[in-house]
């Protein structure tokens, strides 16, 4: 099986962007203060949780690389249903972030070593 290529060193140093992009963009593209607030809320839990996470990029390495995959999918199970908020859906350039966000979230998901195995 070919090794997936993002480490956890990457996928912790992605998370970072991911969440500077969820609390920065959505104020610069004209989301309402609700929404903009909604998404802060999210960006300070992703960079917390990517914080604590035991990789080589965490602050205070807590918690185990696979609880922080389940997070990771819960919460973009909860930004894939953020399309049907109204401050998301009737403003076409939040909508278009949040999938965006949402597809960049799997992506990361989907291509990080998460198991040791994984990156031999």
């Amino acid at each position: 099986m070919k090794k997936k290529p993002i480490t956890p060193t990457v996928h912790g140093l992605i998370d970072y962007a991911y969440a500077t992009a969820l609390y920065v963009a959505p104020g610069l593209i004209g989301c309402n203060k609700k929404t903009v607030s909604l998404f802060r809320g999210l960006a300070i839990e992703v960079f917390l949780y990517g914080a604590i996470t035991r990789q080589p990029v965490a602050l205070f390495p807590l918690i185990p690389l696979r609880v922080h995959k389940l997070i990771d999918v819960a919460n973009l199970s909860g930004m894939a249903l953020l399309t049907g908020y109204q401050g998301v859906r009737k403003n076409r350039k939040a909508l278009v972030f949040n999938l965006g966000m949402v597809a960049l979230g799997i992506t990361s998901v989907l291509l990080t070593q998460w198991r040791k195995k994984d990156r031999k």
